[in-house]
C-alpha cells in the first residue's frame, strides 16, 4: 500500500468505527432484550477499546481522523435508526433483529480490516496486537449472531 493508500484505508475504517461506537452503544441502552443490552453493553466497551487501538496504528502512520468521513458515517447511523419498521408508535420486535445483524456487519468490516492490516509488511504494524484485536473481532461476530438468532422468535409473532 502506498501512504496516501494506507492512510485512507485507515480514515475509511476510523469512520466506520466512529459509527459502530455509537451503534452499539445506543443498541446496549435500547434493545428490548436485557440479555442483548447487558452483552452489547460489555461488547461497547472493547469496540471503543478498540477505536482507540485503530487509533494507535494511525498515529504510528502520522495519520488522523477524518472528520469529513467521520461525521457522515455517524449521521448516517443516527438516520438509519428513523426508517419505518412496521410500527409507528412504539418499538417493532424486527428492530432488535436488524439492529445485530448491523451490529454483526459492522464487527465483520472490523475484522476485515485487522485481517488486511496483518498481510501487510510494514514495521509499524504490531502483528501481534492486530492478531489479537481480529481475535476479540471473530469472537463478538460469533456472540453476536448467537445473540441474533435468538431473536428469531420474533419473525413469527407479530
Amino acid at each position: 500500500m502506498t501512504t496516501k493508500t494506507i492512510e485512507t484505508y485507515l480514515q475509511d475504517h476510523h469512520a466506520g468505527s466512529a459509527a459502530g461506537v455509537d451503534a452499539f452503544r445506543r443498541v446496549s441502552e435500547g434493545h428490548s432484550d436485557r440479555e442483548v443490552r447487558a452483552k452489547v453493553t460489555r461488547m461497547a466497551y472493547d469496540v471503543a477499546e478498540d477505536q482507540r487501538s485503530l487509533e494507535a496504528i494511525m498515529s504510528a502512520f502520522h495519520v488522523k481522523p477524518n472528520q469529513l468521513k467521520d461525521i457522515p458515517a455517524r449521521l448516517a447511523e443516527k438516520i438509519a435508526r428513523f426508517k419505518p419498521n412496521e410500527r409507528v408508535t412504539q418499538r417493532s420486535p424486527l428492530s432488535d433483529i436488524e439492529e445485530l445483524e448491523a451490529l454483526t456487519a459492522a464487527v465483520h468490516a472490523k475484522s476485515l480490516g485487522w485481517r488486511i492490516l496483518l498481510e501487510v509488511n510494514d514495521d509499524r504494524l504490531d502483528k501481534s496486537l492486530l492478531q489479537k484485536l481480529l481475535d476479540r473481532a471473530r469472537e463478538q461476530e460469533d456472540e453476536l449472531e448467537a445473540l441474533r438468532l435468538k431473536q428469531a422468535s420474533k419473525l413469527e409473532r407479530s
